[in-house]
């Protein structure tokens, strides 16, 4: 009996390490940052802009609370997924590149919306704050699913390199 490992056998084993490793990457981070709270954010977000632009003192506590308590109602499944499928430690190496893309992130965010509010109410435009805040949450929804998506890939590329 031969008790040496073939080559092509050793090669379809990798591959499959690695699909099951590229698997349980995009599961995790599916489940930590899932579709839903990027547009539950979003409408928090043009919630608040709105009850702030009314100018009734009531509604804007109500604005702030509803979205205080949304975003925490929304980050806490998000918060928990996220902890309960932690990732190996080999695989988190690419923080720097995760927090540059995150910080590029949060700068185009504040630049669009504010770009966008100035814009309109240097137009006369009525309600610039909440129409800045719609713009700025559809590239917020639309957007952080992007960056999910290139951290992901950034992940699954670095497991491959080390099979």
């Amino acid at each position: 009996m031969d008790d040496q490992v073939q080559p092509a056998d050793a090669a379809r084993a990798l591959d499959e390490i690695g699909r099951r490793r590229e698997q349980v990457i995009r599961r995790a981070m599916r489940a930590a940052c899932p579709v839903w709270y990027w547009w539950t954010t979003a409408v928090l977000t043009i919630v608040c802009a709105a009850s702030f632009e009314y100018r009734s003192g009531a509604l804007c506590w109500l604005g702030i609370t509803l979205f205080a308590v949304g975003s925490l109602v929304t980050g806490v499944p998000v918060s928990r997924a996220a902890r309960a499928a932690p990732l190996r430690r080999g695989l988190d190496t690419a923080r720097r590149e995760t927090l540059v893309g995150l910080a590029a992130f949060v700068l185009v965010l504040l630049g669009v919306c504010l770009a966008t509010g100035l814009s309109l109410k240097a137009a006369g435009v009525p309600y610039p704050a909440t129409i800045a805040a719609a713009v700025a949450a559809l590239v917020f929804a639309v957007g952080g699913q992007v960056l999910i998506r290139y951290v992901t890939a950034m992940m699954v590329r670095r497991s491959w390199s080390r099979l």
